[in-house]
């Protein structure tokens, strides 16, 4: 008994060294294009360290839903590769272990991981999504022109704008073109009014704008540009008009709210109420459906890999992180080529998203419970 805990202890030890290895890792190269964005609001857009800080860090819990099922197999692959080349599991076979004692503590504490990804996928990772929404809009607020890039459209409600350059330092635009294309006038408005909410597709450019920003969304001061209004009734008709200055208001805020509140921010708790109000509504579920399951086939990720791994792993001859990252990534867009073919079947309902979106998971693990039968037979 003494001798198989101090193999439990001996393999379970091995394991972690490159399971924790193996998170820094692919939680690198999950977080990197968002550090990346990071560093340019740091840089070009003027937004203080600390913000960009605390948004960091509650980024990077969120990608452990992604990185932490891929470190289990990267880890196991690492691991019983490393004992594999070394004899050592040839060693223990000799001394009468069974594969059963030199499995089970990786796959109990998987099991812990998997259950601990549950929980995480379903309430915590989304709470971490609106945390960092909630940082943005602070930045959006604080710093409106977060969302412009030089010579590129921005869509702001219902409002497009084009910029030739933009000044994060001073928040001024040059070469300004706004469209807009609601129809929310009232017959009681005041002659800006109808300038801005014009029934017809009405196009604004100028010289140059400074924009303020406030707590319900930001101001734009327009100078040197002309107004025109297209209508639909008429093509050939247009109407024209020059201004010094002219000044549109916009929800900037209010409009990053509606746009950015999506399923990632919702407990499943919530995500189950709004997918039941949206069949009553008829409306599109898709994207919350999706989101729901993918937190579901995730959590149980890590128990289909170290299914897959474990076999893969012993009869493996020579270890290595190299070979045991080339066979985790090799398994990975296995596993992710399947996820894609059936999201794609689900979104066009050959089957429903809830039974076909564990299409991966069904086939890496029948993959590596033949495996697995295979080696204890042996």
């Amino acid at each position: 008994m003494v001798m198989i805990k101090k193999i439990h202890f001996y393999i379970f030890k091995e394991f972690l060294h490159f399971f924790i290895f193996g998170i820094v890792i692919f939680s690198f190269l999950i977080i990197l294009s968002f550090a990346f964005e990071l560093m340019d609001i740091l840089i070009e857009k003027g937004v203080t360290l600390w913000i960009i800080i605390k948004m960091f860090a509650f980024y990077i819990p969120s990608s452990l839903t992604l990185s932490i099922p891929m470190a289990v197999l990267f880890g196991t692959l690492l691991s019983y590769g490393r004992l594999s080349s070394d004899n050592e599991i040839t060693a223990m076979k000799a001394a009468g272990v069974d594969y059963k004692t030199l499995t089970m503590p990786i796959i109990i504490f998987v099991l812990s991981v998997s259950f601990f990804l549950m929980f995480f996928n379903h309430f915590f990772a989304p709470k971490l999504n609106s945390n960092l929404k909630v940082y943005f809009e602070q930045i959006i607020t604080k710093k409106p022109l977060i969302k412009f890039n030089e010579k590129s459209i921005t869509k702001l409600g219902d409002h497009k704008i084009y910029s030739n350059k933009v000044d994060n330092t001073k928040n001024t635009l040059s070469g300004v073109s706004i469209y807009k294309f609601k129809n929310d006038y009232t017959a009681n408005s005041s002659k800006n009014d109808l300038l801005q909410n014009d029934k017809e597709v009405c196009r604004i450019t100028a010289s140059s704008a400074t924009v303020k920003a406030y707590t319900t969304g930001a101001q734009l001061i327009l100078y040197k540009g002309y107004w025109q209004k297209i209508s639909h009734s008429d093509m050939t008709s247009i109407t024209h008009a020059t201004f010094k200055t002219y000044s549109i208001f916009i929800p900037l805020l209010d409009t990053v709210k509606n746009y950015n509140i999506g399923p990632s921010e919702l407990s499943s708790t919530k995500l189950i109420e709004t997918i039941k109000e949206y069949k009553k509504q008829k409306l599109e579920l898709m994207p919350y459906l999706l989101d729901y399951w993918i937190r579901w086939i995730f959590a149980v990720a890590p128990i289909v890999f170290i299914i897959v791994a474990l076999p893969v792993g012993v009869r493996t001859n020579r270890g290595g992180k190299a070979l045991g990252f080339g066979l985790s990534l090799g398994i990975v867009i296995i596993y992710y080529t399947l996820f894609v073919i059936s999201i794609n079947l689900g979104e066009k309902k050959y089957l429903p998203l809830g039974i076909i979106i564990w299409l991966p998971n069904l086939v890496i693990g029948t993959v590596g419970i033949y495996l697995f039968r295979k080696m204890v037979k042996k």
